[in-house]
């Protein structure tokens, strides 16, 4: 049974656009394992961009960097 774990930033995409690319990546899945799309899970995990790290800082943090050196 393939797990399919996707993260991507909270509140970035809406639940029409991940629910397209789940099944998006399921289909791959199915066409590449040969696999029975009933045995293929996906999930998406969403994270507050004070929770991704870059080079020890915060992706609000950096976005900040990148600004002031800009």
């Amino acid at each position: 049974m393939p797990l399919i774990m996707i993260f991507l930033g909270k509140g970035v995409y809406t639940d029409e656009k991940k629910a397209e690319l789940s099944r998006k990546v399921t289909d791959i899945v199915v066409n590449e394992l040969n696999v029975p799309q009933h045995y293929t899970w996906v999930i998406i995990n969403e994270i507050p961009a004070e929770n991704w790290m870059i080079d020890r800082l915060t992706l609000p943090e950096l976005k900040e960097k990148l600004r002031a050196e800009a």
